[in-house]
């Protein structure tokens, strides 16, 4: 999907593809040093919280007898909110990837 881990891929690059949502965060969260990588998949885990529990405020649930992901995540948002979640989850990589002491 991206060229992240190859020899030619700049911090920019990486730092461009991250912006526009187009690497996936277990990618992103293995260019990070093991403090950064848990503020940022923390950081993931409650953008994932947001869409699950907006869905589930809508009150037009997946299924008939409610939402199934009570107190969990629900893929569904997230496959409906697939750019805005991966820009928002880019956008939280590069605050730390900024700083190269967070950077593998």
């Amino acid at each position: 999907m991206t060229d992240v881990f190859t020899a030619t891929a700049s911090p920019a690059r990486v730092m461009e593809l991250a912006r526009d949502g187009r690497v996936p965060n277990s990618e992103l969260a293995a260019l990070l040093n093991p403090i950064a990588r848990k503020t940022f998949l923390n950081y993931c885990s409650s953008i994932e919280r947001h869409y699950t529990v907006a869905c589930g405020e809508q009150g037009d649930p997946c299924l008939a007898d409610g939402c199934a992901m009570q107190g969990e995540t629900c893929l569904q948002p997230l496959e409906r909110a697939n750019a805005d979640y991966g820009r928002a989850c880019g956008h939280a990589f590069l605050g730390l990837y900024l700083d190269p002491k967070n950077r593998l």
